[in-house]
C-alpha cells in the first residue's frame, strides 16, 4: 500500500468520526419546544 491510499483512510476515517461527533453534540444541544413529559410549549424567558 502506498502513502496516498494510506492518507485516503486516515482521512476518510476522521471525517467519519467528525460526522459523528458533530451529531452528538447537536443532540446535546438541541433545545426542545415542547416539554416531553407534558407535551406543552417551553416558555422562552425559562
Amino acid at each position: 500500500m502506498d502513502t496516498v491510499g494510506r492518507n485516503k483512510k486516515v482521512i476518510e476515517e476522521y471525517i467519519r468520526n467528525q460526522l459523528v461527533e458533530d451529531k452528538n453534540y447537536e443532540q446535546l444541544t438541541m433545545k426542545e419546544l415542547i416539554d416531553p413529559f407534558t407535551g406543552e410549549s417551553v416558555k422562552k424567558g425559562v
